[in-house]
């Protein structure tokens, strides 16, 4: 009997197969993962919605974009400014002892309107806190002036009123207090030093221009509008001349009477609006009696008052002057021959010493930084003191001579 062969197959068909079902462990498991897969789905998409409420897309670009700053809780100071010298260098030439030399000439660069600093810019160094003042009004008067071939000259009115009245500025004749007149010469040709003067100086400081200015129009308008009395000045002979020559036009002593004359027609007709002059320089021309007299009568019979600027101790001017009735007044000191803050502060002492005991004190300085820095300190103090600053029309004919 042969062994049976398991090899074989097995004769006659084949039953079907039937697929093993998987074991129930591992369908426990597959369910399970897809319902964390689910969960997790659902609790990213939940966290997203979440995320984008509290962090909403930019808004379109309109081209603008605009950014608060807090302001600091106190404004930063603004700093101080640039200190004075304690003295400046006096002009290039300067004049001997018994001259008051201005500054020298510069090219004049005229203004094209007033430039006042806005007080809320001022810092405590720089502010002149001086009562609001009204302009002076706009000059010339048609009344006071007289058309001529060189220009509009001043003159007595018809009905008798007078330049030196009309144009001068306004003071209280009841004020009893010590007056001081303070005149700042040499203005006009330098707008740096004019624009000083004009702006940070009170109006009872007087202005006083030279002839040969430019635009001297211009500078008198914005003067009056801040206030301030305007004077010419008159270039005299010096001692020295013409080694010491103050500029062409001077009066001169060599000169015959008619071309004195000429030459004070010209100068009186630069501008117009001044209530009356100041000689400049002259230490030779005012101690002469004979070619001084006929412009002392000049100025007189066109109703304009006369400043003695005392640039000699010979000068004859002042007294001439009060024999004939013209008003006028007297310089007492130069307040900055030499342009340094104690020599400043020193003679406008001994200008408040003159107008206490005299009752009326004149003086005269030149537009250095310096001494309109000096000016402005000083004139604060006056109130206090008891004495009066005053226009210089103020003082005329009140000192002895």
């Amino acid at each position: 009997m042969s062994e049976p062969n398991f090899d074989a197959p097995a004769s006659g068909p084949r039953p079907p197969l039937r697929r093993r079902p998987p074991p129930r462990a591992g369908r426990s498991w597959g369910l399970r993962s897809a319902l964390i897969v689910g969960v997790l789905l659902l609790a990213g998409a939940a966290g997203l919605v979440g995320w984008l409420a509290l962090h909403p897309p930019p808004a379109p670009d309109d081209g603008e974009v605009t950014i608060a700053i807090a302001p600091p809780a106190t404004a930063p100071a603004l700093p101080p400014p640039p200190a004075v010298p304690d003295e400046i260098a006096p002009p290039a030439s300067p004049a001997p002892q018994d001259e008051a030399a201005l500054p020298p000439a510069t090219a004049p660069t005229p203004p094209t309107a007033p430039i006042p600093a806005p007080p809320s810019m001022a810092t405590p160094e720089t502010r002149v806190p001086f009562p609001k003042i009204d302009g002076l009004a706009p000059v010339p008067d048609q009344g006071l002036i007289e058309r001529t071939a060189e220009g509009l000259l001043p003159k007595i009115g018809a009905d008798g009123r007078k330049p030196w009245q009309v144009y001068g500025r306004p003071f209280d004749p009841a004020d009893k207090r010590p007056r001081i007149a303070l005149i700042i010469g040499g203005l006009g040709q330098s707008s740096a030093a004019t624009e000083a003067a004009i702006q940070r100086l009170p109006g009872a400081v007087t202005l006083a221009y030279t002839a040969y200015a430019r635009n001297l129009a211009q500078w008198v308008d914005l003067s009056r509008a801040a206030g301030h009395e305007v004077l010419l000045t008159l270039p005299m002979e010096p001692v020295g001349y013409p080694a010491n020559d103050p500029g062409p036009h001077t009066l001169l002593v060599s000169l015959s009477e008619a071309e004195n004359r000429a030459r004070l027609t010209w100068l009186m007709s630069r501008f117009a609006g001044y209530s009356g002059v100041v000689n400049l320089m002259g230490s030779r021309f005012t101690t002469e009696a004979g070619p001084l007299k006929p412009v002392l009568d000049e100025l007189n019979k066109r109703g304009l008052l006369f400043v003695d600027s005392r640039s000699s101790l010979n000068s004859v001017a002042g007294k001439m002057a009060g024999e004939i009735k013209l008003p006028r007044a007297v310089n007492n000191r130069f307040i900055d021959t030499k342009a340094a803050r104690p020599e400043i502060d020193k003679r406008l002492e001994e200008l408040e010493q003159i107008a206490r005991s005299e009752g009326v004190a004149v003086g005269i300085g030149a537009p250095y930084p310096v001494t309109i820095e000096r000016v402005t300190q000083w004139v604060q103090q006056l109130e206090e003191k008891g004495i009066a600053l005053a226009p210089v029309s103020a003082v005329v004919d009140r000192q002895k001579y």
